[in-house]
């Protein structure tokens, strides 16, 4: 069922449809800064990298300009068992103007939060005002659920020790030409702080070489009860209350094209909106601005997606703190 008793009245949050090349894009950073409506001097920012395995390149990628801004930077590491006490996790959370989560294995993240109470101090930083961000599995998180590359196996723990090349976001790219990868798309769980099934790079196709745009129809289809929130790459959904509005970053590619979807990428990038009706998919585009409880609507139903379970067989995470 959905987690109703995680749902925040009020919420301020920068949800970005990439992980570490979102968070590396001035545009991004100004939005968070202006959100938190405080001298950035005065922002400490707590960094939350379970969905990377606590990678440095990722948090170097998702942190360094609004260090570079001023604000006091923290990490949080929850990955492994040990890896925090309970007692540190919610002196963090309690002491965060604004949380950061990475990019990443969204379903890793959501199970480690959960097992370590996490997930609860989370909420708590919510309700008093810190502002929550992320992009990719940091914006999945945050909804009921999402469209994640949690069952590619190159997001596995055990890839972990495999170099990220600097700057580079979390998400795979397919090679065009090249030979797709073997793994499907998943609807992963999130928090539910917000009501809604939230698809990352939606103009994207990773290296399953599926666009992942597609597939979220499929996955619509099997999830009637949810609406789908769907973001481009390059852009984001800013929530400040009972108000959202739209970043679409200058000079990058997106599927916003005249109104009409763009498979080719050869407009600008915005937000879609997705719901059933009558068996069929329903899309439109998110105005630039407007009401938050007009974008999103709470879930008739939530079904969890039944290849979970082999995902985490494939990709445990621990169960104590």
């Amino acid at each position: 069922p959905p987690r109703t008793k995680m749902r925040l009245t009020s919420l301020k949050g920068v949800f970005v449809g990439s992980g570490s090349e979102g968070l590396q894009q001035p545009e991004v950073v100004t939005e968070i800064l202006s959100l938190a409506g405080t001298a950035p001097t005065e922002l400490n920012v707590l960094y939350i990298g379970t969905p990377t395995y606590e990678k440095a390149q990722s948090r170097e990628n998702q942190t360094k300009l609004l260090a570079a801004a001023g604000c006091s930077v923290t990490h949080l590491k929850t990955t492994l068992a040990g890896d925090c006490t309970a007692v540190e996790m919610e002196e963090a959370c309690a002491a965060a103007n604004i949380i950061v989560v990475s990019g990443g294995n969204t379903l890793y993240g959501i199970d480690r939060w959960r097992a370590t109470g996490l997930d609860r101090q989370l909420k708590a930083a919510g309700e008093r005002g810190a502002l929550l961000c992320g992009g990719s599995a940091g914006a999945i998180c945050w909804f009921d659920g999402g469209h994640s590359d949690s069952g590619d196996p190159d997001t596995y723990i055990s890839s972990a020790a495999a170099p990220a090349p600097a700057g580079a976001d979390e998400a795979t790219t397919f090679a065009e030409g090249g030979v797709a990868a073997q793994w499907d798309y998943v609807r992963c769980p999130g928090l539910g702080f917000l009501p809604g099934l939230c698809c990352p790079h939606f103009d994207k196709t990773q290296s399953n070489g599926v666009l992942r745009a597609h597939d979220f129809d499929e996955m619509m289809l099997r999830h009637p009860g949810e609406r789908g929130v769907c973001i481009d790459h390059f852009a984001a959904l800013i929530v400040d209350g009972a108000r959202y509005r739209v970043l679409s970053l200058p000079g990058k590619p997106g599927s916003v094209l005249g109104g009409a979807f763009s498979e080719a990428r050869a407009g600008l990038p915005g937000v879609w909106v997705k719901e059933v009706a009558g068996g069929e998919v329903k899309t439109w585009l998110a105005p630039a601005d407007g009401s938050l409880d007009e974008l999103l609507r709470e879930p008739t139903a939530v079904v969890e997606d039944r290849r979970l379970a082999a995902i985490r067989a494939a990709n445990p995470s621990p169960k104590e703190l």
